[in-house]
């Protein structure tokens, strides 16, 4: 049994580091107006089986889209339990304003609030800011390069069950990071939409404890307002705070509904 919840836990654990707006570009470039763009995904799963599982999520991504600057919220929660055994239990939410977006060089500033229990992260908190160069934006694609950095404050706590004790790992820094990433986003025909970031992080103090994440979307149009989203997300971090894995990486499957 242990074992088959660790399988579960290793496909489903991931941090969400990676925001992306998952919204196609030609929503995002419509009118000349300010107008609000978004979609929703709410799924919940109840499997009743040897064991009984049950779990859900809730995905949104929000835009106010302006003539001069975007605001861009964004949010996910999940959670996934079996016979009282926590499997899943993050999420975050996510604000971000760009200004001057359609300049080649534009700024943003960002903020999250972020858990991830399985894990042992009981809280992160981020602020900060980046450049964004945008060397491509067209009706179809748009790639930026943003570089910046920002603040970030944790609460890790983690226990580690031996057969004579248990092992206890706690931590809490508080330290600045160093943000570069990337971003392309294509409506590659009318029904079909992609888009990925790609981010590498790392502390002041030196390039050697770092972090790398990407995030992607393949997303599939079956009407006005239904799609269907294929969702890779990956997490690299070299020097973890408690003893878990380095690498984690999830494949999600869903519908959503765009308004």
């Amino acid at each position: 049994m242990r074992y088959l919840l660790l399988l579960i836990t290793i496909f489903y654990s991931y941090h969400l580091q990676a925001q992306i707006l998952n919204v196609e570009k030609a929503r995002l470039d419509q009118g000349d107006s300010v107008h609000w763009v978004g979609n929703i995904a709410l799924n919940y799963r109840l499997i009743n089986q040897q064991i009984r599982t049950q779990g859900g999520g809730l995905k949104t991504n929000f835009a106010r889209v302006g003539k001069v600057n975007d605001l861009v919220l964004i949010s996910d929660l999940s959670f996934l339990n079996s016979e009282g055994f926590d499997l899943l239990q993050n999420g975050f939410i996510h604000g971000r304003i760009e200004f001057l977006k359609n300049r080649k060089i534009s700024y943003e500033v960002f903020s999250q609030l972020q858990y991830d229990q399985v894990k042992g992260m009981n809280e992160r908190f981020l602020i900060g800011g980046n450049f964004r160069y945008n060397p491509i934006d067209n009706d179809t694609d748009h790639l930026a390069i943003g570089l910046g950095s920002f603040y970030e404050n944790e609460n890790w706590y983690w226990e580690e069950v031996t057969d004579n004790e248990t092992i206890v790992t706690k931590a809490q820094p508080s330290i600045a990071r160093w943000n570069l990433y990337i971003t392309y986003r294509s409506d590659i025909s009318d029904h079909v939409f992609f888009n990925f970031t790609t981010y590498f992080q790392s502390k002041y103090s030196t390039m050697d404890a770092y972090r790398i994440s990407t995030v992607a979307n393949l997303n599939f149009k079956i009407s006005k307002k239904l799609y269907f989203n294929n969702n890779f997300t990956l997490w690299y971090e070299n020097q973890p705070y408690v003893p878990i894995d380095k690498l984690n990486y999830t494949i999600i499957n869903g519908i959503g509904y765009n308004f």
